[in-house]
């Protein structure tokens, strides 16, 4: 059975997204009141750290396996069905919103940018042999450094310049990726570590002992252990680091907000602290990725079956036919001011999830249960060489 702590990180992963779909799509006036502005701008809060969580998660797992043909199918053949149901749908029952634009999207959502996180996200199955094959080469050194560099390039250069000269989100996905496995490497390792500490506490070890058991295990000393996301976010705690990054973030949306409305400042995008890439955006997704990961809790097949669903919930709410159609209901929320804003996202994230997930639940069942026990009976063999070949590359 699934890690159900992990799974339940995706369940909140795609909610957040949820939020952030609330606040950038909805139909918010651009000269309403304050308050509001900054209850909206609040909730966008989670949806690149959606994101970040979700490629982390990916990276968690699939740099100790392997990309099998099956899974890069189902993302391929679950994209295309929600695409193409929706499109007819909205043909027949709301014609109006199936503009040029969006038709031409809808017909090649792999390449079109209908969905820009399935495009990036399928190039990353289809390279992750090539990253794993690096993530195996590299020495705990390695990794390390590379986790540093990638940190003050990707993320701390940009943050604090505006500037990103690797700006892509392929490579940040490949980045996360990578990073994702370090994590787990470094967190079974601090395992270790804190089993050494509690015996050398037990034996009445020094703090400094306790630290130098834990630094000789994980390999976390020194100026690295600080630019090095990972090693930072487990010296810290992934729950504290996770606040404290949420914190920021909502600090600096609000002060952009206010000196936008106080002094006209419009140089920055209230959206521009919570894009992927900010440290407190990406210090958060760590800092989650770690406080779940240590989450103690049982198997939950409920859990497990709902988290199965998220993708589902993603391509039908961010459909574009959908997108359009949904988030104008919530038009009359912003009168009512910050807390029924916030009352109402909280609302439509669970609603839209649930519905989302519903749906998903009977396209498993119903379509992609029964295509797949029939492409194992036709093409059996095939596969399994194919996913061999995948698994055996670079050895």
């Amino acid at each position: 059975m699934r890690d159900s702590n992990i799974e339940l990180l995706r369940i909140v992963s795609m909610m957040l997204i949820i939020l952030f779909h609330f606040s950038v799509h909805g139909p918010w006036p651009a000269d309403g009141v304050l308050a509001a502005d900054v209850a909206v701008g609040a909730l966008a809060f989670g949806g690149k750290l959606g994101v970040n969580c979700f490629v982390l998660i990916t990276g968690y797992f699939m740099t100790r396996s392997s990309v099998r043909v099956a899974s890069v199918a189902r993302v391929v053949l679950e994209t295309w069905f929600y695409s193409w149901g929706l499109l007819i749908l909205f043909a027949v029952a709301q014609p109006e919103l199936v503009t040029q634009a969006r038709l031409e999207k809808a017909v090649l959502p792999l390449v079109s940018g209908e969905y820009w996180f399935i495009t990036n996200f399928v190039a990353l199955m289809v390279v992750s042999p090539f990253l794993n094959l690096l993530f195996d080469r590299l020495s705990r050194r390695g990794k390390s450094r590379l986790a540093a560099i990638g940190f003050v390039t990707i993320s701390v250069l940009p943050t604090l310049t505006t500037f990103n000269p690797l700006g892509s989100d392929l490579l940040w996905f490949f980045y996360l990726y990578l990073l994702g496995g370090w994590i787990r490497e470094l967190m079974e390792g601090a395992e270790g570590a804190d089993a050494l500490a509690s015996a050398l506490a037990r034996d009445g070890g020094a703090a400094a002992d306790r630290d130098a058991a834990w630094a000789k295990t994980t390999g976390a000393s020194g100026a690295l252990a600080w630019l090095d996301p990972a090693r930072l976010t487990l010296r810290v705690g992934g729950g504290p680091m996770a606040v404290a990054g949420v914190l920021v973030s909502w600090a600096a949306i609000a002060a952009i907000c206010c000196a936008e409305a106080w002094f006209g400042f419009d140089r920055v995008n209230a959206q521009y602290p919570v894009w992927q890439y900010m440290i407190p955006t990406f210090l958060a997704s760590t800092g989650m990725l770690v406080a779940f990961a240590r989450l103690a809790m049982a198997p939950s097949r409920t859990v497990n079956n709902l988290a199965k669903c998220a993708l589902g919930v993603y391509l039908i709410h961010d459909n574009p036919f959908v997108r359009a159609w949904l988030w104008p209901h919530f038009a009359a929320v912003y009168a009512l001011g910050p807390a029924a804003i916030i009352g109402a996202s909280l609302l439509a994230a669970v609603g839209v999830y649930a519905f989302g997930a519903a749906v998903d639940s009977l396209r498993i069942a119903l379509l992609e249960k029964p295509l797949f026990r029939w492409l194992n009976s036709r093409f059996g063999d095939q596969i399994a060489r194919a996913d061999h070949w995948f698994a055996t590359m670079g050895k």
